[in-house]
């Protein structure tokens, strides 16, 4: 079996650590696993295994000839049997698909939006989806979408899965007092709801002003990342909340911490919230995407856009320590068995026989 990940970028979104996560995690299990990236390289190239064969397109413009040439290429030159497109490459592997004969494409639906998918862009989507075998869906309601929407039969509910953690980093220190850092991980991005979260943390605060937030994530150039670094600046009980960028083995480092929290308005099945129980921490999510299902009642799971609910649920865990501290230990349980590499890779690999 020889399959080949597609991705625009190795920027540090969700989509593209899929891409890299499957390139590595299938390099054991199958004859032939590579990674191309279409426009961008970036940070997450650094976390793919040296043995995985990897491709960078330098495509430059939507109908990039050349780089559609090189792509068509490698797919000969390495017989791939299955192109699994993340994300926005499902344009360039579509049209690759036409000029490959035999070659099976997969488009791997990681969509965060998924509560507004009303909303969503569908009009080359709708043309390339008539080239798709299958699609995979990080949650159900985009199972259920590519069903109705872009007329897929084959579509499945894929778990996301995380890579085995990093040894801890125990030279690393940060600021707060032990049993009160709270962390986020999530990019700058508004579905994300950075502001809310400062919201809920600004009550905290009048409560207990011992509490300290760490927001890990990228910051593009954009309106909503600016307003919330200058949020952070100036926000009004100093040496409270910090800003530490990008992070890229967030694994090694999040056993520092003792809440981990996610506030976004919508989700599909957030990395973020598999990390937090690899780490074994206690966790508040809101209920959007596949959150109630992952935490499985192990975690606080409260309704989004709601900084009141949001703040009792963080001072809940330090009420109930003892009985987080129980559901942290189910719940890491309950992540290394249902959302680790080795599961979710035996389900895909089922799923790769039936399309071939």
């Amino acid at each position: 079996m020889r399959i080949l990940q597609l991705i625009d970028s190795l920027d540090t979104g969700g989509a593209e650590r899929m891409a890299v996560n499957y390139a590595n995690a299938l390099q054991d299990h199958i004859e032939f696993s590579a990674l191309a990236v279409t426009r961008k390289e970036g940070a997450l190239k650094e976390l793919l295994n040296d043995e995985v064969p990897y491709l960078f397109l330098n495509r430059t413009k939507t109908v990039d000839i050349a780089a559609l040439l090189r792509l068509r290429r490698f797919i000969r030159q390495h017989k791939i049997q299955i192109l699994q497109a993340h994300g926005s490459s499902y344009f360039i592997a579509s049209l690759v698909k036409m000029i490959s004969p035999g070659l099976k494409l997969i488009w791997h639906d990681h969509y965060g939006n998924s509560e507004y998918l009303e909303n969503r862009a569908v009009r080359f989507l709708k043309w390339s989806s008539k080239t798709f075998d299958a699609v995979f869906a990080v949650n159900e309601n985009l199972k259920l979408w590519a069903q109705r929407t872009l007329r897929v039969c084959n579509a499945f509910y894929v778990r996301n899965f995380i890579a085995e953690a990093f040894p801890l980093e125990s030279s690393k220190k940060f600021t707060g007092i032990k049993g009160k850092r709270i962390v986020g991980v999530a990019n700058l991005r508004a579905q994300k709801n950075h502001h809310l979260l400062l919201d809920a943390f600004e009550k905290l605060l009048e409560t207990d002003p011992e509490y300290t937030l760490h927001l890990f994530g990228e910051a593009p150039n954009t309106s909503y990342a600016t307003s919330l670094l200058a949020r952070i600046a100036q926000f009004p009980v100093k040496k409270s909340v910090f800003y530490h960028g990008v992070y890229l083995k967030m694994s090694a480092i999040l056993p520092h911490f003792d809440i981990g929290v996610l506030a976004s308005a919508s989700e599909g099945l957030p990395l973020a919230l598999l990390e937090y129980g690899q780490a074994r921490l206690p966790i508040v999510a809101t209920d959007v995407g596949q959150c109630k299902e992952v935490l499985a009642g192990f975690g606080s799971c409260v309704p989004a856009n709601d900084a009141e609910i949001l703040t009792s649920a963080l001072l809940s865990l330090r009420d109930t320590k003892n009985e987080a501290e129980i559901n942290a230990i189910h719940f890491q349980k309950r992540v290394l068995e249902h959302y680790g590499a080795q599961e979710i890779v035996k389900k895909v690999i089922g799923i790769y026989d039936q399309i071939i």
